[in-house]
């Protein structure tokens, strides 16, 4: 992403729209060609502050063998590039006000990159993995997985669980913050009724 300062958000905001925005693509170069794959992605809270931000996911084993992640791993390990998509929408210039008036249209997003080295994890641990995500979609009061039932244990055999250390990011939150305030004020009250999530993510940002 084109870096300016202006945009530029740090590691505690980058775990923020992780917690935010979970359904991400990860995305792989294997000598086959590029590989790019949606999956629910969580932090692994039980990491260390000194391994900085880590990830847990899985993919199903035929998305794994793509990614060559079921392949003796290349010198240097296995890495994977994850986009982390939080809030975004269209933004006319027809809601700029005073100087900035007849200006272009342009994007409001929250977007980071992950470069990560993928540790693949061993049968067990997939299933407490799984079990997590399932916990953390369905809340409190949903349905757990019973990683002890032999048919959970069958089905989680195709697939194949993640952690990912991210060892570099770029990250990113535009939300008109080189406009007015009056012009952000505007731009606000036009994406409330259609996109009431940008303009309160605007809203934090302002």
């Amino acid at each position: 992403m084109q870096p300016n300062p202006l945009y530029r958000i740090d590691e505690h905001e980058v775990r923020a729209l992780i917690r935010r925005a979970p359904w991400m693509t990860l995305v792989s170069h294997p000598e086959s060609g590029p590989v790019a794959s949606p999956s629910p992605v969580l932090l692994d809270d039980e990491a260390s502050a000194e391994d900085g931000i880590v990830l847990v996911t899985h993919l199903g084993r035929a998305d794994a063998r793509l990614h060559g992640l079921l392949a003796e791993a290349p010198e240097g390990g296995h890495r994977m590039l994850v986009v982390v998509q939080g809030e975004h929408g269209y933004v006319s210039p027809s809601w700029y006000l005073g100087g900035d008036a007849g200006q272009v249209p342009t994007w409001n997003f929250e977007m980071a990159t992950l470069q990560c080295a993928v540790e693949v994890v061993d049968a067990d641990e997939n299933l407490r993995v799984l079990r997590r995500l399932v916990a953390h979609f369905e809340g409190p009061d949903g349905v757990a997985l019973d990683i002890s039932d032999e048919d959970n244990r069958g089905l989680a055999m195709g697939t194949i669980g993640l952690r990912l250390r991210v060892t570099a990011f770029d990250a990113k939150s535009k939300m008109s913050q080189n406009k007015s305030a009056e012009t952000r004020a505007s731009v606000i009250a036009h994406l409330e009724p259609t996109h009431p999530r940008l303009a309160a993510r605007m809203r934090d940002a302002s």
